[in-house]
């Protein structure tokens, strides 16, 4: 399947009057939205490991795309209509919400032992996964200098994370396969972005995605699985949910808007911004100072993304 296999002409929803429906190609508006929707899910990461101290993590995914489907739900219907909310391709809509829904119920569980930080490095094998998933679906041409920024960046993430494997081996495996099963969720959203408006492709996969984690909540409250037993929220936990799934929602809708001005190969390194986002969130909420050897690695991811972002900016103008 190939990009070829998207809906074209009178298939096409939104129709070819949405601006979003033909937006140009702007790698620069692009990288900016990404950027923006990371630092919103590094924030909603933080105040997710405060929570898994009283509320399972499994329980704290189910609220996320619960309250995000009800906050953008009727949004979603007073803008595009309630046909927006059945798009085409909807097995593979589904599939979108089983890859987020899973991914984020095992970042939370990995959030329970590992430093914020360090759980945002170990993720970043994703804008790695990503590249090398859209040239092989996608059929993306991928120049040596996007590869060697993409990779070096890689390694400054590696310089971030030090060897926590070692302490935190299968918390730390739970977050690289979260971080693969995002990648599939990305290129999902460039596959799937012409076939109905972004909101409503937000609200179907947080649908899916609930529909999903209420299954596994089912099942781990009767097997009595600590990371999947539901407990009821206090009053005030009620309310942290809420916002909470309302800035996942926001996140989301970000970057899936995100990829109709740029590809996934091209905003690749622009997850990096949450490593920088993630480790200051951490040093005032949590006291985990960074030491010598992880400012250098956040230093290089951070120059890694400024090159992509120049140089993308640089051949659309035909620098």
């Amino acid at each position: 399947m190939t990009s070829s296999d998207l809906p074209k002409g009178g298939d096409v929803r939104p129709q070819a009057s949405t601006p979003l429906a033909t937006a140009a190609p702007n790698p620069g508006l692009g990288l900016g939205l990404l950027a923006i929707g990371y630092v919103i899910m590094s924030i909603t990461d933080g105040v997710a490991k405060l929570l898994t101290s009283s509320i399972a993590p499994g329980e704290i995914a189910w609220a996320r795309y619960v309250f995000a489907s009800a906050l953008a739900l009727p949004v979603a219907v007073a803008i595009n209509g309630w046909r927006s909310l059945l798009p085409k391709r909807i097995v593979a809509n589904i599939f979108r919400g089983v890859l987020i829904g899973s991914g984020s119920a095992m970042t939370f569980i990995a959030l329970q032992k590992i430093p914020l930080a360090d759980a945002a490095a170990i993720f970043f094998i994703q804008p790695f996964m990503l590249t090398i998933l859209s040239v092989i679906f996608e059929h993306e041409k991928v120049g040596w200098r996007r590869w060697s920024a993409i990779a070096t960046g890689f390694a400054g993430a590696m310089l971030v994370i030090q060897p926590t494997f070692a302490e935190f081996g299968p918390h730390a495996l739970l977050q690289a396969v979260s971080a693969t099963c995002f990648a599939g969720f990305m290129l999902l959203n460039r596959r799937l972005r012409d076939t109905a408006p972004p909101l409503s492709l937000q609200v179907f996969s947080s649908l899916a995605g609930s529909v999903v984690l209420t299954l596994m909540l089912v099942t781990g409250t009767a097997l009595e699985m600590p990371a999947f037993t539901f407990t009821m929220p206090t009053p005030q936990q009620w309310a942290i949910l809420a916002v909470f799934g309302g800035a996942a929602a926001v996140g989301h809708s970000l970057m899936v808007i995100a990829f109709r001005y740029a590809t996934p190969a091209v905003v690749a390194p622009t997850a990096y911004v949450q490593i920088l986002s993630a480790t200051i969130f951490g040093y005032f909420v949590f006291g985990d100072f960074p030491n010598l050897m992880k400012w250098v690695g956040i230093a290089i991811v951070v120059a890694c993304g400024i090159y992509v972002f120049r140089r993308e900016t640089r051949a659309k103008a035909g620098g």
